[in-house]
């Protein structure tokens, strides 16, 4: 991966597949759909210092909206979707920015790509257009303009066009086969 210029995401690895992969590969990395464990109890949730790592790594840690991702003890086809609410994101991302001390590190990750529906979204979120509904939320929680548009995608964007070759180099994609 070092010599193919490639990005590691580390979302859906264990502890120490995480802590492993983070030792042996130099390159980018992000989480692209992630949640804090200080908020969430559970080994699909990241640690504080899993985060501060992939922070010192300059990633992108992007916040899921399924359900029992952003809530302690919620079970799909027990727990009421309206328990949870677009509020729970942004405490997610909240917690991100703490860590890290600014908004770099935080995106959004959804994870809203067809494999479950409002049954296991934040009530407040009718459909994907919504997502717009979290500036105002954000700026209730005192970011700035500029950093709500970091948040919504200017850091993903920023991280790709940064980790990213726009065209592999020779020395890159030597001794790469398929």
């Amino acid at each position: 991966m070092d010599r193919a210029g490639l990005l590691l995401d580390v979302t859906h690895l264990s502890d120490d597949s995480m802590s492993e992969a983070l030792d042996l590969f130099s390159g980018p990395v992000l989480a692209s759909h992630h949640n804090c464990r200080a908020l969430v109890p559970g080994d699909r949730q990241l640690s504080d210092e899993q985060i501060r790592r992939l922070i010192d790594r300059g990633a992108v840690i992007g916040t899921a909206f399924d359900n029992w991702m952003l809530t302690p003890g919620w079970i799909k086809t027990v727990t009421s979707p309206s328990t949870v609410t677009l509020d729970h994101v942004v405490e997610q991302i909240d917690h991100v920015c703490q860590l890290a001390g600014s908004v770099r590190h935080s995106g959004l990750g959804t994870d809203l790509d067809g494999g479950f529906g409002q049954e296991q979204s934040p009530s407040d979120l009718d459909s994907i257009g919504e997502l717009g509904l979290l500036r105002e939320k954000l700026a209730d929680r005192g970011y700035d303009c500029d950093d709500i548009h970091r948040i919504l995608w200017g850091n993903f964007v920023d991280l790709m066009a940064t980790a990213l070759p726009s065209t592999p180099t020779t020395d890159q994609t030597a001794g790469i086969s398929a």
